[in-house]
């Protein structure tokens, strides 16, 4: 759609993510963590592209967005501007106060005429209740659920569709790990609180972000959304570079992983990782390994006593030692259930989007990250990073070796298991 375009654009795009990404990096960009993971060659762009699918395109605005208060009334705001299409993909919509608020909204541009549609994941959403729908099919608003349960779904029952996306007129896009559900609401200012980040996008990634939902969308409907009303020819927005990674499942070849991979091997300084689900494969593991080695200071932000998955939080904790032993930082959220998932590298760039570090996440999930090459948008990164290590327990190597036995057993036994998580 806006390939010429993005040619013409590449040259230039390459100097400015080039400088900004691997200013004094060595010419080529290796990951021989595994044969079929050496890089395309020196030129860390291709790199990026080749990973995430997409390439990068300048002239967008971008901003954090942090927990419900911010969240839910910034993407609230947007819908109520729609005028040509609203698109929602979502892993979980449950009945409650704010999914009968979003109902309504989108309830309501569909009656003023503006083309709605919502698509969620059929597990995730098995709470989505009766009065949404009641609310969408009075307005007019058409919902579909992702591989619902059926005989011939059975096959594929483990594909999710783990995105949390929203694009309004293929203009303004919002990503990252919020769902439509009652834990987001607030500021994670208690324990029963998710802590959320969500990045808003305006300019010409969003349409990046609507092609991203289209796919998802044939792939459930067989209907192929296209014309300049979905994708338009957006103006210049703001300064930032990004790029939308969206994955579909796979296994080496998953842009999730292999995204996750190049960003980790790209480093030469620093690494702020914010996962709230977090089992490493040993790629992973010695990827994180080896940015250490090379002399990268890397700090993982990771689930405290607070959390939704017990079991994930034992067997990713099995490779701490390990990490630890290593010079890896690793810190745990105290304050309240963290779900954040986010990136920053040396610094200058960012990623923030649905994409835990876990294999589910890795292959088997439909995931959706937005990276942004940016050095305001970075600096907010790190701000937001290490405001939340303030309300988290750092975990010495002292410590952790001096955990008891039956702790140990239980990294150890769920860790077995560890690429179901």
């Amino acid at each position: 759609m806006d390939r010429v375009r993005t040619r013409a654009l590449r040259p230039a795009l390459s100097v400015a993510i080039a400088s900004l990404l691997l200013a004094g990096c060595t010419s080529s960009l290796r990951l021989r963590y595994r044969p079929t993971l050496t890089s395309p060659g020196a030129d860390p762009l291709a790199a990026f592209t080749i990973a995430s699918g997409n390439e990068p395109v300048a002239g967008n605005a971008a901003r954090l967005l942090e927990n419900g208060d911010e969240i839910f009334p910034a993407m609230l705001e947007a819908i109520a501007s729609a005028q040509s299409s609203v698109h929602l993909e979502s892993y979980i919509f449950r009945d409650g106060k704010i999914a009968r608020e979003m109902a309504a909204a989108l309830a309501e541009r569909a009656r003023a005429g503006v083309p709605g549609r919502r698509l969620l994941d059929a597990i995730g959403s098995a709470g989505f209740g009766e009065e949404n729908e009641r609310l969408l099919e009075e307005g007019g608003a058409s919902v579909v659920f992702f591989r619902p349960l059926s005989v011939k779904t059975l096959r594929k029952v483990h594909l999710r569709t783990h995105r949390k996306v929203l694009v309004v007129d293929g203009r303004i896009g919002f990503v990252g790990g919020v769902c439509i559900a009652e834990e987001w609401l607030g500021d994670a200012d208690e324990p029963g609180r998710w802590r959320e980040t969500v990045v808003r996008v305006e300019g010409p990634v969003a349409r990046q972000l609507q092609a991203a939902f289209g796919r998802a969308w044939l792939e459930a409907t067989d209907e192929l959304l296209a014309g300049r009303a979905l994708y338009p020819e957006n103006g210049h927005a703001g300064e930032a570079v990004c790029q939308v990674m969206d994955s579909t499942p796979g296994f080496d070849s998953n842009p999730a992983r292999l995204s996750f991979l190049v960003a980790v091997g790209s480093a030469t300084k620093s690494i702020d990782l914010t996962s709230a689900y977090f089992v490493l494969d040993r790629t992973a593991r010695r990827a994180l390994i080896d940015a250490v080695k090379r002399g990268v200071r890397v700090r993982l932000l990771l689930q405290g006593p607070h959390t939704d998955h017990v079991i994930v939080r034992y067997a990713g904790r099995n490779d701490y030692s390990r990490l630890l032993e290593a010079g890896v930082e690793v810190w745990e959220y105290q304050k309240a259930k963290l779900h954040a998932k986010t990136l920053v590298i040396d610094g200058l760039w960012g990623s923030v989007g649905s994409t835990n570090v876990t294999a589910r996440s890795f292959t088997w999930n439909y995931e959706s990250n937005v990276h942004v090459f940016d050095r305001e948008f970075a600096r907010s990164m790190v701000e937001m990073f290490e405001h939340d290590l303030s309300s988290s327990h750092r975990i010495t190597l002292e410590e952790w070796k001096d955990r008891g036995l039956g702790y140990r057993i239980l990294e150890w036994f769920y860790a077995i298991l560890g690429s179901q998580y």
